[in-house]
């Protein structure tokens, strides 16, 4: 059976009940009630995934679809999204995405008998807002879908899947489409120029593996749709569009595909949104999306990202500390561990272990790690002895190996960004690694031989 969320749901109600909760009662989350109760866990620290069985549509009907968040609240659950022991969610979760990276598999396409082509509607037929889109925030211009969106490329016919916002206007065929993605943006571009409209589709879920893959930092032409074969671990399988036929194909295992046609020339108002800083993104003109159908499981399960929270600051993270680590191994070599912190929100700060040989190799691996993730802000390299998973042995390295004059540097105007910051186009680099060109003092350590001795699960009395 391919994968999809449905089978990942079952996976964790059956092996890891305590990683999914469930919501019976009815619940609107077009009037911030998912939302509410998502926030209310998170305050408890109750971070499991939530599955919303009675959800209402836009118009506060029962939608007759069911509808998931927080599949990526924490690392455990994207270590057991690719198949891991969730004890290995940290830098084996890291290098794991790594190598799967490297992988493609061929798509496999299939015509008949497609799951997400249960229910297709067409026409007259159609009407986005009987799904159950979620209203994040208070001030958000109003109900949104957080997911995926895959358009091809007119030139080489390659597909990439992005995450883009798509904004409920009010209207049954019609949605803002909020692209901020550079692969989408050079496809949508080349649009412009031939004067044609651009296809896209929005996939409202699907496997988490399908996501975490579609994330990679990757090549323009690389298709995403092998790429994430390698993710799934099994080729994903795609079918014909109802809308362009074989022109272009969709994953067949997703539980919601709209298809549309981003209009040439039209823009439309989108944002405000409370995006991934916990800001609210400013207003801006961006495609409208003229619906041509929307398909979906019988029973489908509609998946929404609750944005600037530990789920999405995730889907930032993992893939990029697994890009970033063979980018780094292939240019620099001594690399030991990269990780995109959740105070960084996944996407602004980069701490980076090295063993290093030359003083200057802590600032080549941060420049490196620079070029190739846009979105980083701040990067702080440390030696290899340091865990940097463990924020507070990072700010001590900062605290006492930084020379402010000689180990920070700050480079200007280095990118446009889309995150509201600050810092703006602004970088920092802070070389956190002990100095090699002077006498510096050792950390002091318990010897290895000590510890393996005391284990304290065998030493300490049992409490009563």
């Amino acid at each position: 059976m391919a994968k999809d969320l449905s089978s990942f749901l079952n996976f964790l109600q059956e092996h890891h009940p305590s990683t999914l909760d469930t919501v019976s009662k009815p619940i609107k989350p077009a009037q911030f009630e998912v939302t509410g109760l998502l926030e209310n866990m998170n305050k408890e620290n109750n971070f499991t995934a939530v599955l919303f069985n009675d959800p209402a549509n836009v118009y506060g009907h029962p939608s007759g679809i069911k509808l998931v968040s927080n599949v990526f609240v924490t690392r455990e659950l994207c270590a057991l999204a690719l198949g891991m022991n969730p004890a290995d969610s940290k830098m084996p979760l890291s290098l794991e995405y790594a190598r799967r990276e490297n992988l493609s598999i061929s798509p496999e396409i299939i015509r008949s008998s497609v799951p997400v082509q249960e229910v297709v509607q067409i026409g007259s037929d159609i009407d986005v807002g009987l799904l159950p889109i979620v209203r994040h925030y208070e001030m958000d211009m109003g109900p949104v879908l957080t997911m995926t969106c895959c358009m091809k490329d007119p030139d080489t016919g390659s597909y990439d899947v992005s995450f883009i916002k798509n904004f409920y206007k009010g209207k049954p065929d019609y949605m803002g489409v909020s692209i901020h993605s550079p692969h989408l943006e050079r496809i949508v571009n080349r649009y412009n120029e031939l004067g044609k409209p651009a296809p896209i589709i929005s996939i409202l879920g699907h496997h988490p593996a399908f996501y975490l893959g579609s994330l990679s930092l990757t090549a323009f032409e690389r298709d995403d749709y092998e790429l994430v074969g390698g993710f799934l671990g099994e080729p994903l399988r795609l079918a014909p569009s109802v809308t362009w036929g074989e022109d272009f194909l969709v994953p067949a295992d997703a539980e919601i595909i709209i298809e549309g046609e981003l209009l040439p020339g039209v823009k439309e108002v989108v944002d405000p949104f409370g995006e991934v800083t916990r800001q609210y993104q400013a207003q801006c003109l961006r495609q409208a999306m003229q619906i041509k159908a929307i398909t979906r499981k019988q029973q489908a399960i509609m998946q929404d990202i609750f944005s600037g929270h530990q789920g999405h600051w995730n889907l930032g993270a993992i893939p990029k500390e697994g890009s970033v680590y063979n980018t780094l191994q292939s240019k620099v070599g001594n690399v030991t561990a990269v990780h995109n912190t959740l105070s960084g929100i996944g996407r602004l700060a980069c701490y980076i272990s090295i063993k290093k040989t030359k003083d200057y190799q802590a600032k080549q691996a941060a420049l490196v790690a620079l070029n190739e993730a846009w979105t980083y802000r701040v990067i702080v390299v440390v030696d290899d002895d340091i865990d940097v998973f463990n924020e507070q042995e990072v700010i001590w390295a900062i605290l006492t190996m930084v020379n402010p004059h000689k180990d920070v540097t700050l480079i200007t105007n280095a990118g446009s960004t889309v995150f509201t910051s600050e810092m703006g186009a602004d970088k920092v680099i802070i070389d956190a690694t002990k100095p090699l060109s002077k006498p510096f003092p050792s950390t002091f350590r318990v010897p290895p031989e000590a510890l393996k001795a005391v284990d304290p699960k065998v030493w300490l009395d049992k409490r009563r």
